[in-house]
């Protein structure tokens, strides 16, 4: 496929306006899959942090005995509230409390409540455990535990400087619902990037980079044709920005208009275009075009020459063929 200069323009907008169209696209479906994958990191945050909560009690629970008995009698028909009773080594609590009526469940606030009366719940221990778990599934993110009771907080870290927005909802735990754990979770953008699906993000990107690759081609090609320069792209010559098509014999101005050559003319035309400094013999003209008719060749030059520069004209070339008296060449030359 061949283009004149005001096609490569139209082609070139074209291109461009496409690329800024996906490169818009991009900007959309980065911030909306940014913003999903912010949202699924931060609740997979979440489970990791429960998780984290379970598996330390779980470690300081091991060799220790808790048991919990909760009352029959309900104190309330609306909600499950019933009188609980906390048996540890050396203390018995009882009060009422919201029974879930999972055994296991129990148990475990049962644990934390014990754990929190022998001073062996720690924020540090918790959040030790809580980045081991992240790191395992290759979050780099850096944490601070606070845990609430009452009036009583104890904390890993600073908080102060963290945003509202990385805190993971928190869990409450113990049998009175006395214990609340707060998670709060720094991390860089960089971390939900790799979180983020891109597969859609990355097809854009291809087909973007395909077509700066396509702008650049265009581009490259264009700044080839120059008005006084004669390049050849395959079978085709471009005489500055006019075309001539060597298999079909036609020249083709700048806005695509279709000039017919016909035979002799078209072959002198490429004999001119062949020569590297587009100068011909007259003689060779002759030998090459009409070898059998001596005596009409130099008329026969002349005709074919005055219908080669009018073809030129026609098609609105910036290239004339020139000779000067007394010369023995013709020149296929730019035009100031």
């Amino acid at each position: 496929m061949i283009f004149t200069g005001s096609t490569y323009k139209k082609v070139s907008l074209c291109l461009i306006i496409a690329a800024a169209s996906i490169f818009l696209l991009l900007v959309v479906l980065g911030i909306v899959e940014y913003r999903e994958a912010e949202r699924e990191l931060q609740q997979e945050l979440s489970f990791l942090f429960q998780h984290s909560i379970q598996e330390q009690v779980k470690l300081n629970m091991e060799g220790e005995f808790v048991s919990i008995r909760v009352s029959e009698n309900l104190s309330s028909k609306k909600r499950a509230i019933r009188p609980v009773t906390v048996i540890t080594e050396d203390t018995t609590i009882t009060k009422e409390a919201e029974v879930s009526g999972d055994k296991s469940l129990e148990l475990f606030k049962a644990s934390q409540t014990y754990l929190l009366l022998s001073k062996r719940l720690q924020p540090r221990e918790l959040q030790h455990i809580l980045d081991s778990v992240l790191q395992e599934n290759g979050l780099k993110t850096t944490s601070v535990i606070l845990i609430r009771h009452g009036d009583n907080i104890q904390t890993s870290g600073d908080t102060t400087r963290l945003a509202s927005y990385y805190r993971v909802p928190p869990v409450i735990g113990g049998v009175f619902d006395e214990i609340t754990y707060e998670g709060f979770v720094h991390y860089a953008p960089s971390v939900v990037l790799r979180w983020m699906p891109k597969r859609a993000i990355m097809a854009l990107l291809f087909l973007e980079i395909v077509l700066l690759g396509a702008i650049t081609y265009v581009v490259i090609e264009k700044r080839k044709i120059k008005p006084d320069k004669i390049v050849r792209k395959g079978q085709y010559y471009y005489l500055g920005k006019t075309i001539f098509d060597t298999r079909k014999c036609e020249l083709i101005g700048e806005k695509n208009e279709v000039v017919a050559v016909t035979k002799k003319p078209s072959e002198m035309l490429f004999m001119f275009l062949q020569n590297d400094g587009h100068l011909v013999e007259k003689n060779a003209i002759k030998e090459t075009l009409w070898p059998d008719n001596q005596y009409t060749a130099n008329q026969n030059l002349m005709s074919t020459m005055s219908k080669l520069r009018s073809y030129l004209k026609e098609a609105d070339c910036a290239f004339n063929v020139v000779t000067k008296k007394g010369d023995d060449h013709y020149e296929l030359k730019y035009r100031q």
